[in-house]
């Protein structure tokens, strides 16, 4: 139970440093003012917490379970997508951490479109991550207890994702065609 809590804090650790790394890319973007030390420094501790974060859900997953007793045909399609939404961000990282040079490199190309692509399904997976799992991990740390209220925040914290997703989407495909294009 030990680790269950510490992944749930953990996850919320990276959404904290996530909102000031996306908050800071999104300023540069508007801006067009840019400091790489500040975008690979908060990239990258989102990036290792993310990771750590992996790592400790997988533990709770396959260590702290008999993994014969899970019946994946069993879980809700929450849960199925919760997992399907990480599997997706980890596939997908190590393609956001250079987009930016790969779409200066492809630009005219369909690789250009595939990187931005790539891109967009990114910040999906990240968002239908949050939303699905952020009130598991207050009810992890006993902060959430009625399910009325977490349905409520289901929805609340649904709407913002969704929100921020396109907000995101379009300003980042809009700022790369100025740039780039």
């Amino acid at each position: 139970m030990k680790i269950k809590k510490l992944n749930a804090n953990l996850s919320l650790l990276t959404l904290v440093l996530l909102l000031i790394h996306e908050g800071y890319q999104l300023c540069a973007y508007i801006t067009f003012y840019y400091n790489p030390i500040l975008t690979k420094a908060s990239g990258y501790a989102v990036a290792c917490c993310l990771i750590l974060h992996a790592i400790l859900s997988v533990i709770c997953v396959f260590v702290l379970h008999d993994s014969k007793t899970i019946a994946y045909k069993k879980l809700n399609i929450r849960t199925v997508f919760q997992r399907v939404s990480a599997f997706m961000l980890i596939l997908l990282l190590p393609v956001h951490i250079i987009s930016f040079p790969l779409l200066q490199n492809s630009v005219g190309s369909a690789g250009y479109f595939f990187a931005e692509a790539a891109q967009i399904i990114y910040y999906a997976a990240l968002s239908c991550h949050i939303a699905l799992s952020f009130g598991n991990a207050l009810i992890t740390l006993g902060r959430l207890s009625d399910m009325k209220k977490k349905r409520v925040l289901d929805i609340i914290v649904f709407i913002i994702c969704a929100l921020l997703f396109i907000a995101v989407s379009v300003i980042i495909t809009t700022t790369h065609t100025k740039i780039l294009g």
